[in-house]
């Protein structure tokens, strides 16, 4: 799997560009490849870009999406803005896959959100979140994981297996190309 914003979005001190003829490169060259897109959604107009790509036959119709939240001049990570976001994905892209990232201090609210609306997998890492709470850096990856876990078994539901987490997100097997 591959990022793939579907369009800009102003970030603290840059503008993230994505224009539709850049991501349309990009989207050819990730189904020429086997490359299964995470439809990264930084805005609502986003979901309205991955909704386009199908059309042209450039991803699937069950594309996995991200909705990234609380990235400072995006979108914010409020729960109501979620449900808006959710609700759009279903009437759009009804197939999809779906989860939520919060960034930095949000990443665990945002998490639990996304488990109690049902989300299909969740998102935790030091790329999004450096910290375990206010005072205490990660020590690495692993330590947000078993976080993640947790909030995962709170939600009275389990972790994936690796082969699960492939076949629920439409990948091949190991080292093989994705079906599209």
């Amino acid at each position: 799997m591959a990022s793939l914003s579907t369009g800009s979005v102003n970030f603290p001190t840059i503008i993230y560009e994505n224009s539709a003829a850049l991501v349309e490169t990009l989207a050819t060259g990730m189904k020429t490849n086997g490359i299964r897109p995470e439809i990264e959604i930084f805005d609502l107009s986003h979901l309205h870009g991955a909704r386009r790509l199908i059309e042209a036959g450039l991803i699937d119709q069950r594309p996995h999406v991200r909705f990234v939240m609380g990235v400072k001049n995006a979108m914010p990570a409020d729960e109501h803005v979620l449900d808006i976001l959710l609700g759009e994905l279903r009437r759009l892209i009804p197939k999809a896959t779906w989860t939520a990232a919060g960034i930095g201090r949000h990443q665990a609210e945002v998490m639990g959100w996304a488990l109690a609306l049902g989300a299909d997998a969740v998102r935790t890492g030091l790329e999004d979140n450096i910290r375990i709470d206010k005072a205490h850096l990660a020590a690495s990856n692993a330590e947000l994981v078993v976080i993640a876990g947790e909030a995962v078994a709170r939600h009275g539901r389990r972790v994936a297996t690796a082969a699960e987490a492939r076949s629920l997100l439409g990948l091949a097997g190991q080292g093989a190309p994705a079906a599209s």
